[in-house]
């Protein structure tokens, strides 16, 4: 996978664009936080939490999510995750770690996107069991954010050395 654009780097650039791409994903972070709390409280973050969720519970006095509850849940998804996911690769893409690690994290986190949106359905209509799949694509997901989140953060504002200061980075 070849870098869109080999010559603009965040550590190039000036305080005011460094502070824009760290308000994004400072705002990013604090979507996933919330997203990990609204979880938590939805379902406890346990499989039989997570299955009871979709499929109903006779516990919980809940109904199995219709098709539509289904449908709408992932139309909303299937537009945006991608598109966030697809600006931060782009923030990663801008920083000057290997592009293996690029690589990696860009098919980790669009994994956990198809993952993630293909597995209410599966819990829903076949079995309970790909709650695994809604994990593994949730923490591919995470780990992946980590990734994207930190590198740019790091290379923003610990490094202090530009690229192009015509020195190499060690």
């Amino acid at each position: 996978m070849r870098n869109f654009n080999s010559r603009f780097r965040l550590r190039d650039t000036d305080r005011h664009i460094r502070l824009l791409y760290t308000l994004f994903l400072l705002l990013m972070l604090a979507g996933f936080v919330f997203s990990f709390f609204w979880a938590h409280s939805m379902t406890g973050l346990s499989p039989q939490g997570i299955a009871d969720h979709y499929r109903g519970s006779d516990a919980t006095y809940g109904e199995p999510m219709s098709f539509r509850e289904l449908a709408e849940i992932t139309h909303f998804h299937l537009f945006t995750m991608p598109v966030v996911f697809m600006i931060l690769v782009h923030v990663l893409y801008l920083t000057s770690v290997g592009n293996r690690l690029k690589q990696l994290t860009t098919y980790g986190a669009f994994a956990g996107v198809g993952l993630d949106l293909i597995s209410p359905w599966l819990i829903n209509y076949v079995s309970p069991v790909f709650v695994v799949t809604m994990l593994t694509g949730d923490l591919l997901m995470t780990a992946s954010f980590l990734v994207m989140f930190a590198i740019p953060m790091y290379e923003m504002w610990v490094l202090n050395q530009p690229l192009l200061a015509g020195k190499k980075p060690a």
